[in-house]
Order: C-alpha cells, then sequence, then structure tokens
C-alpha cells in the first residue's frame, strides 16, 4: 500500500482515545481495527484476516517461531513472579528497612531510583523491569508516588541506553553506521560522535535528576497519588533481610549479563565486545536470568511457604497480566501500522521540501519524534531515518560536524516519542516496572520530556545556524538553570505564604 496521510490516522485515533478513556487495551483495539480496515480498503472479511493475521506474528511467522517476543513475555511474566516471592519472603521490607538507615528522605529515594537506572544500561527492558522492584518499596516509604518512579525509570531507560555503546540499543545503532557510512569511520567511532548531539537523551536526564534532587513535581504530577501498600501484611515467623531482595536481583542481573556474553561470543565468533552486544541474545539472557533469580526465590520461599508456592507464583502472574495484554495489542498495532507506512509518508514530506541545511538537524528531531510517536517503535524510526539524515545531509553539501549533529537529531527525536508514545513498549514497561496504571505515567510524565524536548530543539536550531555545539549547550544549561530556578523561587514564595497564613490564623 502506497503510504498517504491516512496512514496517520490509526495511531491518532489510538492517542486521542487512550487521552479520552485512559483505556489502553480498549483505545489499542480501535487503533488495529481502523488501521486494519484502512489497510484492506474496508473490506470486512479482508480486515478479519488481517488482524488474526498480524496477531498471530506476534509469535509466528514465515514458518519460524517468533522466539524474542515469546522470551520476552515469558520474561515478564517471571518478573511477577519473582516480584511475588520476594514480597511473600519478606524482601521487600527487609530492603526497606536497611535502606531506612541510610536513605532519608524522599530525594534521596529518587535519586537511588535515578542511579540505578543509570547503572543499568544494558537494556532498556532490563533496566525499566529491574530498577522498578528495586526501588518501588523505598519510594513507596517516602510517599513518592509510582507515576513518578515510571517516570524516572522512563527517562533512565532509553535515554540513558541510547548513548551508551555498551549496551543493546548502542550495538543496534552501530550496525546501522556500519551499512548507511560504509568506507568513513569505523562505526564505534560515528556513534560516539553522535552521543554530544544526542540533546534530549543527555537533558531528559539532567531533568529527571534535578526532579529527584529537588523533588519537583509537574502538571499532573502534582496529583498522582498511586502511593501503593498493597502487599499484604506477612507473618513474623522469620525475620525479613534485604538479601531477599538483593540476592534474586543481583543473580538476575549476573546471570543476564554472563549469559549475554557467551550468546554473543558464540553467535559472533569474536571477542570484540561491540560485537560480542550486537550478536548477543538479549531476550533468551533475560530470561536465563529471571529463571535463576526465581529459582533462588523459590527456594527461599519454600523453606518458609511451600503450601503456598502456586498461589503466589499465580499472583505475581496476575500483577503483570494487564502490562502484558496492552503489550500484546500494541505489538498487533504497531504490525498493521508497520504496513500502512507513516514513517515513509513523514520521511517523503522531508525529502520533497526544500529544507534549508540551517533547520535541517531541528526538523530531523521533530519528524523522527512524531514518527515513533505515531508508531510506538524507536527503533523503526532509526532505521527509517538514520539513511534519510544522510542522504539529505549529503545533498545539502553537510559534512563532519553537523553531519553528527543529524545523526543525533534522529536519535533524539526517536528516543522523545518513544518516550511519549503509549503504545511504545518501554512506556509499557516502564509502567510494568512502577505498577502504575499505564495511562497515569504517559499523561503525568508529558511536561518534563516535552520540556527536554523543547531545550534539545533549541541546542538543534543553534547548531544549524551557528554550527557551534558550546553555543547550544550554553543556551540550553541556561534554559535549564532559569527554569529551575524560577519554579523553586515559586515554591518558594507559596511556602512562605502558606506559612504566613498559618501564623496568622494562629
Amino acid at each position: 500500500m502506497e503510504a498517504t496521510a491516512i496512514s496517520l490516522i490509526p495511531p491518532l485515533i489510538v492517542i486521542l482515545l487512550v487521552i479520552a478513556t485512559r483505556r489502553v487495551v480498549i483505545s489499542i483495539s480501535a487503533g488495529i481495527i481502523a488501521g486494519a480496515f484502512i489497510l484492506c480498503n474496508f473490506q470486512p472479511g479482508e480486515t478479519v484476516e488481517a488482524v488474526v493475521g498480524s496477531a498471530s506474528r506476534i509469535f509466528y511467522t514465515a514458518g519460524n517461531w517468533n522466539t524474542d517476543n515469546i522470551l520476552l513475555v515469558l520474561f515478564i511474566l517471571g518478573l511477577g513472579m519473582l516480584t511475588a516471592y520476594i514480597d511473600k519472603n519478606g524482601g521487600t521490607i527487609g530492603f526497606a528497612r536497611w535502606a531506612q538507615k541510610r536513605v532519608k528522605n524522599a530525594a534521596m529515594a529518587q535519586l537511588l531510583a535515578v542511579v540505578l537506572g543509570i547503572i543499568i544500561f544494558i537494556d532498556d527492558y532490563f533496566n525499566a523491569l529491574t530498577v522498578g522492584e528495586v526501588s518501588r518499596s523505598l519510594t513507596d516509604r517516602y510517599k513518592v508516588s509510582r507515576e513518578k518512579l515510571a517516570y524516572i525509570i522512563d527517562s533512565t531507560s532509553a535515554p540513558v541506553c541510547s548513548i551508551c555503546p555498551l549496551s543493546s540499543w548502542g550495538a543496534y545503532i552501530i550496525a546501522l553506521f556500519a551499512v548507511i557510512l560504509p568506507g568513513t569511520a569505523a562505526p564505534l567511532n560515528q556513534f560516539i560522535g553522535t552521543i554530544p548531539y544526542n540533546f534530549y537523551a543527555i537533558f531528559s536526564l539532567a531533568v529527571v535528576l534535578i526532579s529527584a534532587i529537588w523533588n519537583i513535581n509537574l502538571g499532573r504530577m502534582n496529583d498522582a497519588s498511586s502511593i501503593q501498600s498493597d502487599v499484604k501484611p506477612l507473618d513474623d515467623t522469620h525475620e525479613k533481610h534485604a538479601s531477599d531482595l538483593v540476592m534474586p536481583i543481583s543473580i538476575l542481573v549476573v546471570v543476564s549479563v554472563g549469559t549475554m556474553y557467551i550468546t554473543g561470543r558464540i553467535f559472533s565468533g569474536s571477542r570484540n565486545i561491540f560485537e560480542i552486544l550486537q550478536y548477543a541474545s538479549t531476550y533468551l539472557s533475560l530470561c536465563a536470568g529471571c529463571a535463576a533469580g526465581l529459582g533462588w526465590a523459590v527456594y527461599r520461599y519454600w523453606h518458609f511457604h511451600g503450601k503456598e508456592l502456586f498461589s503466589t507464583a499465580f499472583s505475581g502472574i496476575k500483577k503483570v497480566a494487564g502490562a502484558t495484554t496492552a503489550l500484546l495489542f500494541a505489538w498487533v498495532l504497531i504490525d498493521i501500522i508497520g504496513m500502512l507506512e507513516p514513517g515513509a509518508y513523514l520521511s517523503g514530506l522531508l525529502i520533497e521540501y526544500q529544507i534549508s541545511s540551517q533547520l535541517l538537524p531541528c526538523l530531523l528531531f521533530l519528524f523522527s519524534a512524531v514518527m515513533a510517536l505515531a508508531t510506538g517503535f524507536s527503533w523503526g524510526v532509526f532505521g527509517i531515518m538514520l539513511p534519510i539524515s544522510v542522504q539529505m545531509a549529503s545533498s545539502l553539501g553537510v559534512r563532519d560536524t553537523m553531519l553528527y549533529c543529524c545523526l543525533g537529531a534522529v536519535l533524539s527525536g526517536a528516543v522523545f516519542g518513544d518516550h511519549c508514545s503509549p503504545i511504545s513498549d518501554t512506556t509499557i514497561l516502564s509502567s510494568t516496572g512502577a505498577q502504575c496504571v499505564h495511562i497515569d505515567h504517559v499523561v503525568s510524565q508529558l511536561p518534563y520530556a516535552i520540556f527536554s524536548a523543547a531545550v534539545a530543539a533549541a541546542g538543534f536550531l543553534v547548531m544549524g545556524f551557528t554550527g557551534s555545539l558550546g553555543a547550544a549547550f550554553l543556551l540550553q544549561t541556561g534554559i535549564l538553570a532559569v527554569v529551575t530556578l524560577l519554579f523553586l523561587t515559586k515554591r518558594r514564595h507559596r511556602s512562605s505564604l502558606w506559612l504566613s497564613r498559618s501564623a496568622v490564623d494562629l
């Protein structure tokens, strides 16, 4: 099917319905039906076949099982069971008690989540679910909403992975550079060259760090109230130990990373760490790590609660069932949207109209963001827009520094759009990791994401007109500093007024 403006209708339907109804699965279902109707020229019989075909391709494509998707679903379900066993073992309470002696307030609890998110840079899925599991009990303790935790998780998963060469994202982008920029610098050097220009990733990390340190809550985050204490009281027949959380999570991390290395070595036949990461079986590694951590947790749980072993596992699966369902529906929608090719339509517009080299970085950023928002798939945007950015930069005579800026603009835009998209798998998994309502997470993080994107866009405009990275960073840092100071001053003024009124009332 030829890509036209009508290809944008299904993602727009989903976004509008999600905002209006706050029902993610229903909204995605409407987008699936609308997309299938458009794809099949409004023929009911063919529409049903298209939906069934897309659903079947989640797990089985062209005579082969889609093992990546199968393993990811198993990983999510396994992590749900692991969470339930950790809770029942008292690991959550034990870790909270241990952390109380070191983490004294909400800011420190949020900072811990930020630091963990930066440290766990290997994979965005791994990051989202692991950081949520480790941090949740502590942020609950200090009355940090689950929406704020989900925002922290989301802002330290894809942004960190997109600027780290030693990650699944880095390996994928480096592999793309090897194809679209042959005969130039080594792909790794090209990737490193884009890092200073990945403005959205850099400043979204800066914004989440500032919001954690000063406990800044914008927009709907002020109203976020999902501070949970839904874990059933445990019996006191044994002490609660932090090790019952730390050990299974540590085992999960170590075994996952180890399996990535082993599978990467086997499939690449190389000792080069970047080739190993490129060929590593990420999803198999995550499942192996989860199975190992789950095995430890089951052993600990069996020792104390053997009779409840299966009921606890089932309760863990139920906790992640909603997120898993949303992810499955999102995959169907992404498949249908992929056949409608909204990305090809948008990129065609960018090529069709004569674009000045000064505006090119900013426009690449905006187009990539819209594409990722519409498709919920940042890696697909990388595959479409990175070659186009090289093609357009070459046609406009853009070289060296500005070429890296154009590539960084695509990476930034894709991460921003993915960050805001309600159908993005990383956004869904961030909600899962924090165990909050998905649409609440999407809506409440928008002010932070949009502000970071505005700062990034300003930087790309400065780069386009001056070619100076220093000038761009100076402007961006100035905007961030001024807005932060204005917010803190306004909050301090409100606190002073409240204290004055309280004194008068007394």
